[in-house]
């Protein structure tokens, strides 16, 4: 949903881009270079906030420990990395194909 509303308030600023030469491809990889980082950022902070859930409730479990995993880690990284890419994907491919005349007609 970020990335929509991204691509949706920078209708113009693509127009613009389109209209003095980007391709497509430059576009795309904007978009998709910006959800990347978005879900590598987001997944980096539900690591430590896992990480820190861990600490808060393991006392709170008397005698059983809450044991974060190196596989588990790298699999929640991997699904936010792999969410970020999927939802990423349509709102890039939609301002990547924006007619010049039109983005720069939208308000």
């Amino acid at each position: 949903n970020i990335m929509l509303v991204s691509v949706t308030e920078r209708t113009r600023e693509i127009g613009i881009r389109k209209a003095v030469g980007a391709r497509k491809r430059d576009i795309l990889s904007q978009f998709l270079v910006e959800a990347i980082v978005l879900s590598v950022v987001g997944g980096s902070i539900g690591i430590l906030a896992g990480y820190a859930a861990a600490g808060v409730v393991t006392p709170l479990l008397g005698g059983t420990r809450a044991v974060v995993t190196a596989q588990s880690v790298l699999m929640a990284f991997g699904v936010s990395v792999a969410i970020g890419l999927f939802f990423g994907i349509y709102p890039a491919n939609h301002a990547a194909s924006l007619n010049p005349i039109d983005a720069l007609r939208y308000e």
